[in-house]
Formats: C-alpha cells, sequence, structure tokens
C-alpha cells in the first residue's frame, strides 16, 4: 500500500535527567528504546513513497533543527511548525517548564490539498493537556483525519491501534503494519 499520510513519533535520543527526591527509584533511561537520527532517517524513508504525500512528524526542542535538515536532505519542504501546548510539562534543571512540542508539516512534491471543508478551521497551536509520557494529543489524530479523510495513512513508531490507519512500531504487535478498520455493520 501506498501511503499518503505519514504520521510518526521517532523515539529521539533522550533521557529522563537528573533524579529527584520525590522519585528516587526512577533511572535517567526512558520507558522505550531510542534511536539514532541516522536510524530514523533510514526506518522513515523505507515508508515513503515517490508520489505526492505528507509527513507529521513530531520532535522536541533539542531536535528541533535537525529534523528539518534530516527531512530536507530526504527531499522535503516544510509547510508548517504547529505547536501543542500540553498546560504542564516537565523543568529541566529546575528552571522553566518546557510544555511544548512542536509537529512539523511536511510535503513531498506537491502539497497533497485538504479536504475543502477544513481549509482555515486550524491553527498552528493545540491546546490539550498531556496524559501521560509520549502520549500525543488526540486533536492531532483528529485535524489529520479531517484534512486528509479519504488518503491511506501509518502511524510510524506507534504505540497504540487507530481504526483507519495502519500501525508500525515496536510497541504494536510483531512490529508489523497493521490496517484497523471500523467493524462493519450488520444489517
Amino acid at each position: 500500500m501506498i501511503y499518503r499520510v505519514i504520521y510518526t513519533d521517532p523515539p529521539w535520543k533522550q533521557s529522563k535527567g537528573g533524579l529527584r527526591k520525590s522519585r528516587p527509584n526512577q533511572g535517567k533511561s526512558l520507558d522505550y528504546d531510542t534511536i539514532s537520527i541516522e536510524e530514523i532517517q533510514s526506518i522513515q524513508r523505507s515508508f515513503m513513497p515517490e508520489q505526492d504525500h505528507v509527513v507529521f512528524m513530531w520532535t522536541i526542542d533539542k531536535y528541533l533543527h535537525e529534523s528539518e535538515t534530516m527531512m530536507k536532505e530526504l527531499g522535503y519542504r516544510l509547510h508548517a511548525r504547529i505547536i501543542w501546548d500540553k498546560e504542564n510539562g516537565v523543568a529541566p534543571a529546575f528552571t522553566i517548564r518546557y510544555s511544548h512540542e512542536y509537529l512539523l508539516w511536511f510535503y513531498k512534491n506537491k502539497l497533497l490539498p485538504i479536504n475543502a471543508e477544513q481549509r482555515g478551521k486550524y491553527t498552528t497551536v493545540i491546546r490539550e493537556k498531556a496524559t501521560s509520557h509520549s502520549v500525543k494529543p488526540k486533536a492531532a489524530y483528529e485535524m489529520i483525519e479531517r484534512l486528509y479523510p479519504d488518503q491511506p495513512k501509518i502511524e510510524l513508531f506507534a504505540r497504540n491501534l487507530r481504526f483507519g490507519w495502519s500501525s508500525w512500531g515496536k510497541e504494536v504487535p510483531k512490529q508489523i503494519c497493521i490496517n484497523i478498520e471500523k467493524p462493519q455493520e450488520e444489517s
């Protein structure tokens, strides 16, 4: 299958930071394996068709410039930087609280046209409180589904399954692509 919408949340090399008195048993490692930028680029490349398509990729401040450079090297153009305001966040070195992440919207060749009924309905800010570590906002999925309702979609580095999407990632059974369809209504 050729995916025209690719949604990706790469496991960037990152750690939790310093140990805290409130959580003395918590280590510095994340709850999932991280990989290098080169590995991320290689995995993503294997899902990217030559036809026009879009990529929505999550990144953090630490990897913002590297993310954009990596995608440019793969032949993509940046369409928008969408900011997720998590309304909470971590305070590294107990300074300011990092309460946002970026959802970068790239395209290859030509930007796929969006659903005409959705033109101008979204802004570059998603406001939704973070729930658990690395769980992305439902509003992002919903936006993409409304912008591109009829395009085949895949989530890379997926942690869950979603109706109408294919999913690939270590946390998806057997690291295979799965396309979840809505159940057929009985007649």
